[in-house]
């Protein structure tokens, strides 16, 4: 790998609207350690190899590779590797959709060292994976390649963002089958504890699980799964609102009703409107 590093000043819409990459870069060897740096944007560090050390307002940090680093902006922070060099992949960004990232559970302030696993180290490499598109997309100057990187940036943030919780459940395979599974099952009306056992799970073990695998707990993610199959029958069909609801796990189709109104923003008949593709009389 050779080291590199592309700094960019992005369209202003990505900057205040959506998320745009500021920069990226990739180094290895001895690297120059630093401390008391504050950043007025987020960033993100990759160590596929190596150790070294991360300090957080005045709180250290060993680092091993693989792990992720988070930075925050404000946050007064240094690292760099120990005497054997390691090698890092970095990038900084900024905007609004930051804030999303954060709250849908891809880093936490609270967590701004993650250190992986041997399950986690392959999964990683989809992330490492982004960045020769990454430096592609820095080098050309334009608004469609502001795009792209913003594009690829969120990318890496989201497959970076997996790590974190699959470094805390160990196998992300057992995370992938158990929501295949729930996927199968969203549309029958079992409550929390008869999924649980039809798991060979308590439902303790299933939130866990649950939240772990997507950031979510049960109960809202087969509500997601139950409005997303009603959604597709009510475009795609004919299906009387009372026969959608049953075939979406509810036996009250007012209570149905009120739940789709909630989540969608429009009731049933209004998103049929809406959506649905009538044949040619």
């Amino acid at each position: 790998m050779d080291n590199w590093s592309s700094y960019r000043h992005p369209a202003l819409p990505l900057r205040d609207l959506g998320l745009a990459c500021l920069g990226a870069g990739e180094q290895s060897g001895l690297l120059p350690s630093f401390a008391g740096r504050t950043l007025s944007s987020h960033g993100i560090v990759l160590v596929s190899e190596g150790s070294g050390h991360i300090s957080v307002d005045g709180e250290r940090f060993e680092v091993r590779a693989p792990a992720i680093m988070w930075l925050f902006p404000g946050v007064r922070h240094g690292y760099g590797p120990g005497p054997a060099g390691w090698k890092e992949h970095w990038l900084l960004f900024t905007g609004p959709t930051a804030r999303a990232f954060e709250e849908l559970g891809c880093y936490s302030r609270d967590s701004p060292l993650l250190q992986l696993d041997g399950s986690s180290e392959r999964d990683l490499m989809e992330a490492l994976g982004l960045f020769p598109a990454l430096r592609a997309a820095l080098s050309v100057g334009g608004h469609h390649s502001d795009l792209d990187a913003s594009l690829i940036c969120q990318r890496v943030l989201v497959e970076a963002g997996k790590q974190r919780n699959h470094g805390a459940s160990g196998s992300p395979g057992d995370g992938e089958k158990l929501l295949a599974r729930l996927h199968e099952m969203a549309h029958l009306p079992l409550s929390l504890p008869q999924v649980a056992a039809s798991l060979n799970l308590t439902a303790p073990e299933l939130r866990h699980a649950v939240q772990t695998a997507t950031g979510m707990g049960p109960k809202e993610l087969v509500i997601q799964l139950r409005m997303s199959r009603a959604q597709s029958l009510l475009a795609d069909t004919d299906l009387p609102v009372q026969r959608v609801a049953t075939l979406t796990g509810y036996d009250d189709p007012a209570y149905f009703s009120r739940l789709f109104t909630k989540k969608t923003g429009f009731p049933p008949s209004q998103f049929r409107r809406d959506h649905h593709r009538k044949s040619p009389h």
